[in-house]
């Protein structure tokens, strides 16, 4: 799931009460199980409610109450079921949400020291070759044309190209040519050079 404040916009688990790289509180629509931060759903104009352990369970407490509140002319027997079926629902549609899968433009590869690469999909990462060399140029242990960056449908990829010195994956070394999914918060290594991975 993508945090809904506008100026987040991680990935995080998808059962989160709270974004863990923010701290906004997480709230979903009662109809159709999407996720925002409002009173009422800006895709379907349902109530936002509290995701609580299971929609079945918890529901009862804080979906009565909650359209007690916002709509007074309803009564609570009409109303409970009719949130219910959808809540239900809710975790198919949040499970197959498009935009979870879908990756960012951009990849950051962000160094320690402060500074970050802006990879895009087919750069090459290399001390000669590629768009980035003017800063991987200053390291003689990554090779001319160390490893490639690219977007799939489910995400983004690294490719080690027979570099020298090898190129891991959260401590693993990767095998030549076979792309590997890189991830939000991953540590990439070339060579000896260490990056933590960001979605833009």
């Amino acid at each position: 799931m993508i945090c809904p404040d506008k100026m987040c916009k991680q990935e995080i688990p998808g059962d989160s009460l709270f974004c863990d790289q923010c701290g906004a509180r997480i709230l979903h629509c009662s109809k159709c199980g999407s996720a925002g931060m409002s009173k009422f759903c800006i895709k379907c104009g349902g109530l936002m409610v509290l995701p609580e352990a299971s929609p079945a369970a918890a529901q009862k407490p804080v979906t009565q109450t909650s359209v007690t509140q916002m709509s007074a002319p309803q009564t609570p027997p009409a109303t409970t079921p009719a949130p219910a079926a959808p809540v239900t629902q809710a975790p198919a549609p949040g499970a197959a949400t498009v935009l979870v899968s879908l990756p960012s433009e951009k990849f950051f590869l962000c160094h320690p020291g402060g500074w970050k690469l802006e990879a895009m999909d087919g750069d090459i990462l290399g001390r000669a070759t590629g768009p980035h060399v003017g800063r991987l140029g200053a390291f003689p242990v990554i090779s001319s044309s160390h490893a490639k960056i690219t977007r799939q449908g489910a995400g983004w990829f690294i490719t080690d190209l027979k570099s020298t010195n090898g190129t891991y994956l959260n401590g693993a070394r990767l095998e030549p040519n076979v792309p590997a999914r890189i991830k939000q918060n991953d540590v990439l290594i070339l060579a000896n050079v260490t990056f933590t991975g960001r979605e833009a």
